[in-house]
């Protein structure tokens, strides 16, 4: 009986230890958040309720210019093959890019853009809701990040449909 308390005792501390330790971990696991994405094409995003972070051309610039950020285009796959952001990646609301969330640390800041302001939106709240801490949406979309300047790059998508 003795050895069967002590075994409780040690499974109960390495658990309530191991719990802490996450807690305490920047990028820990998400024990009461599951991912709200969804793997079937058609889905819409879950949403969050808080709304993202605007920023505007100049300052998205600054951040591809510096590598400070990853940039995801929400648009369809005929929008990003005609122009889309140099090296962003195409990530529409349904699909399911699990390479690029695993290469993307959830510390990391993530620019997403559109077609026009609200694109991104659902995208870049799902991201939160999953640990994303600092995602941004580029405001004016990608007609935007064109008019101000912003290198651009044409060909097919690799992410998404």
């Amino acid at each position: 009986v003795r050895t069967i308390v002590q075994a409780i005792a040690l499974a109960t501390t390495g658990a309530l230890l191991g719990l802490g330790v996450n807690a305490l971990r920047p990028a820990g696991v998400s024990l009461l958040r599951p991912w709200v994405g969804d793997n079937d094409a058609t889905a819409e995003c879950a949403l969050a309720s808080a709304d993202p972070v605007r920023i505007d051309a100049v300052a998205a610039m600054r951040l591809l210019a510096t590598h400070a950020a990853v940039f995801g285009d929400v648009r369809g796959a005929s929008e990003y093959a005609a122009g889309h952001v140099v090296d962003a990646v195409h990530l529409p609301c349904s699909a399911e890019a699990p390479e690029w969330l695993v290469s993307v640390a959830k510390t990391s800041t993530v620019v997403l853009y559109g077609g026009d302001d609200a694109d991104p939106d659902p995208v870049a709240q799902s991201l939160a809701a999953n640990g994303y801490r600092d995602v941004r949406v580029l405001s004016g979309g990608f007609r935007a990040w064109r008019d101000g300047g912003g290198s651009a790059a044409s060909g097919p998508c690799e992410v998404g449909n």
